[in-house]
């Protein structure tokens, strides 16, 4: 809607692990951040408080508390909800603060200020419907989650005493809420107007400015479709909470009006509107993201008219594919608005495209967080496309992501298996990554990883650092023509460090083969070349483990040339083969991928191919997992296969995803874009669920995991993008414990003054 509000806060952020609970990442940051018991500026004497930053952050409260059910984020929900109600125009002076009047000079119930009047922050205050309404908004949807559940009316409020719901039970201050609203509905009635559907029995409504010239720039005019939605998903919870179904009819009369105006583009399956009836200013991505959430809410609690559903599951449809299939253009690529060709972003790199003033985008006009509503009727797939975004540094530097707690609360709502956490998109998209495994590079807790790129063969040590990476080592440039086709880091000297091996499938065979590196003061320095294998090797990968008893780790090499696996381990510094391995897989299949890690808990690891064999050969398509004995000699102890010609199997990582102790397999496939989990099970694989992505995002995609942040429980996953981005992902689910941290300074206001200038921000110019 705006750039909400930005919060300075100082954390207490530290992780304590057990093995009792499971947590979502969100959930952790959200109460590490000190939210689940942030009043936010609920008890502040400024009404301006109200407009937009308090209803934000009561929402994101009841959104934690409607999936969790846990009390903490009641009890501070209760306080905001109190001290809101408390700092209403016309009960102001129970607290002993001046009663505020608004424009008519009436002492109603409803929170007025002048800062959107014509001239901002003069002449008599108005009271906005969609600030009445989004403070409302949480309320009536707390009123609902207790009037419909039995078990939750009997709880009390154990909060501060002299709060104004402090000692009463659930169900009594759901009461006073449903009240409260009353009020402030009939307040803004004198707003609404109705006119007939022609050759219909319905009807459509809409809510209108007042008449009032003096402080409006726009009196008497229908306000906008993202107002009307802030307003009807009000009125659905107040059915929810009352089953009075005049809501339903009003509601239902919203949904009319803004159907109405809203047009389906057939070759993107979406919807098409404007910010309001007005003129044509276009819907930008942060309204349009309002629009749509009424819609959603409608949907989602099935609500009906004359038991036809107000909204369809097609209406649904058309709504994230608005987001999706037109905003969305690539990844990090995004339209300004709906229906929007004048003004394209590339957050990558920071620019607008086609080049139009200004030249750098106007990301306060982006917070995506709403669209996260809609993420569940897209297969998933909604939620990574907008977290990529936020986790992108041109935008997350221009709009508020981890300091806001409704972006925190969405993003915990609708997580699935891993988020992104670190991201770095400055490599060119042109680099054509070829490895990346992770290693020890610098001798602290914590593991590095290492990556190559074929471009100009850059080799780089990182680590996650802030929301980026930062170099671990001096990288160092291979140039010339050369074909990496991988990556393998570990112990192999017996030294307690990392050594690293890039393998290179060149076209001269005295150049085909492993180039061992160390680190020297803090260089990676070419130890040894092992070539001469020949021009048609056709390399698939390298990975290193512990296969071999010894203690030291020993790396392993496949090809396509004649589907061997090559099992290595070092005399001192010298690798030396110790088993070849013919596989027995069809001559036409390719191996896409080679991987290892510890899938069963034993001393040793196990090794993992990614196999893509051709519609002729489905039946091998698929994952295969082997076990190594001191020989070198592979066992195949388990598979997954049969998945289709079509798969393109890709990206291959294993490692503990969730934190429980036993690794996880990671499997990239380019038909679908999505990224599958698989667990070993005796001698199978179960598909133990799927990361869902726009294709695009995800392309031949490269990936490790690695124990890149020792204050988790969790390994996390490095990917190699298509377009030469970094991302860092952790796993969303993970069996912990969170320190619940708090504010320094409680009854600070964190909030600062960022709000825009005018209520209808976009007509400027």
């Amino acid at each position: 809607m705006k750039k909400l509000f930005t919060i300075i806060i100082v954390l207490l952020a530290m992780k304590f692990y057990s093995q009792s609970n499971s947590q979502s990442y969100y959930k952790r940051m959200f109460d590490a951040k000190g939210f689940n018991i942030w009043l936010s500026s609920s008890d502040s004497s400024d009404q301006l408080e109200f407009a937009w930053a308090v209803p934000a952050h009561m929402e994101a409260l009841v959104l934690m508390y409607e999936k969790t059910k846990e009390k903490p984020y009641a009890e501070t929900l209760i306080r905001c909800m109190g001290n809101t109600i408390s700092r209403r125009n016309d009960l102001r002076h129970q607290i002993n603060l001046a009663p505020i009047y608004d424009h008519q000079g009436n002492l109603g119930p409803a929170w007025s200020n002048n800062h959107y009047n014509k001239k901002a922050d003069s002449g008599k205050a108005y009271s906005h419907l969609v600030h009445s309404t989004n403070i409302m908004y949480p309320m009536a949807k707390f009123a609902g989650i207790i009037k419909n559940d039995s078990t939750l009316q009997g709880l009390k409020a154990d909060i501060v005493t002299g709060s104004r719901y402090s000692g009463m039970k659930y169900d009594a201050i759901a009461d006073d809420l449903i009240q409260r609203i009353k009020e402030t509905l009939f307040y803004h009635k004198d707003q609404w107007h109705t006119e007939p559907i022609p050759n219909s029995s319905d009807s459509m409504g809409y809510y209108k400015e007042r008449n009032a010239p003096d402080e409006l720039k726009y009196p008497n005019v229908i306000l906008p479709f993202n107002m009307q939605s802030s307003a009807g998903r009000v009125l659905v919870h107040m059915f929810i909470a009352t089953k009075d179904s005049t809501y339903v009819t009003q509601l239902n009369q919203i949904a009319n009006f803004i159907k109405s105006n809203t047009q389906f583009n057939p070759l993107l399956g979406s919807n098409i509107w404007t910010y309001w009836k007005f003129d044509d200013l276009r819907e930008d991505v942060s309204h349009a993201n309002l629009t749509a959430s009424f819609p959603y809410e409608c949907h989602k609690y099935d609500i009906k008219k004359n038991g036809i559903p107000v909204y369809s599951t097609s209406d649904m449809e058309a709504y994230y594919k608005t987001f999706t299939k037109d905003i969305y253009i690539s990844p990090l690529v995004i339209k300004n608005g709906v229906n929007y060709n004048a003004e394209n972003w590339d957050i990558k790199d920071d620019k607008i495209v086609p080049p139009n003033p200004p030249t750098r985008p106007r990301y306060g006009t982006y917070p995506a967080y709403m669209w996260l509503y809609l993420s569940k009727y897209d297969d998933e797939t909604l939620y990574q496309t907008v977290a990529d975004l936020q986790a992108a540094k041109h935008y997350y530097d221009s709009i508020t992501v981890d300091e806001s707690s409704i972006t925190l609360a969405l993003m915990s709502n609708f997580e699935n298996l891993i988020v992104p956490v670190n991201t770095d998109h400055k490599y060119g998209r042109n680099s054509d990554w070829r490895g990346v495994a992770k290693g020890n590079f610098d001798g602290d807790n914590d593991e590095e990883f290492v990556v190559i790129r074929n471009i100009d063969g850059l080799m780089e040590t990182l680590e996650p650092y802030n929301k980026g990476f930062r170099p671990v080592t001096n990288n160092k440039i291979y140039s010339g023509s050369n074909n990496w086709k991988g990556l393998a880091a570990g112990d192999f000297f017996g030294d307690s460090k990392s050594e690293i091996i890039a393998l290179n499938d060149h076209a001269d065979a005295n150049e085909n083969g492993f180039y061992v590196l160390k680190i020297e003061n803090n260089n990676l320095i070419e130890q040894a070349r092992y070539t001469g294998y020949g021009a048609q090797s056709k390399w698939a990968g390298i990975t290193a483990g512990n296969f071999i008893s010894g203690g030291k780790d020993d790396f392993v090499a496949v090809r396509n040339f004649d589907k061997e696996v090559f099992v290595y381990q070092f005399n001192g510094t010298t690798p030396q083969l110790v088993h070849h391995n013919p596989l027995n897989l069809p001559a036409n299949s390719k191996i896409k991928a080679i991987a290892s890690g510890n899938l069963d808990s034993d001393a040793k690891d196990e090794i993992v191919l990614l196999v893509d064999a051709g519609a002729a050969d489905s039946l091998y398509n698929g994952i295969h997992v082997y076990d190594v004995d001191d020989n070198g000699v592979l066992t195949e102890i388990a598979k997954s296969t049969e998945w289709g010609p079509d798969s393109d199997w890709k990206g291959l990582a294993v490692g503990d995803l969730d934190g429980d102790g036993v690794g996880e397999i990671v499997a990239q496939r380019n038909f679908d874009g999505f990224y599958r989990v698989f667990q070993l099970n005796g001698n199978g694989l179960s598909n133990d669920g799927a990361e869902n992505f726009s294709i695009a995002q995800i392309e031949d995609n490269i990936m490790c995991l690695g124990k890149f942040d020792s204050s988790s429980k969790n390994e996390e996953l490095v990917t190699l993008r298509k377009d030469g981005g970094i991302v860092m992902f952790s796993a969303a689910k993970v069996v912990n414990n969170v320190n619940n941290s708090s504010r320094e300074n409680k009854n600070s206001d964190p909030c600062q003054d960022d709000l825009s200038s005018q209520l209808f921000s976009f007509l400027k110019p």
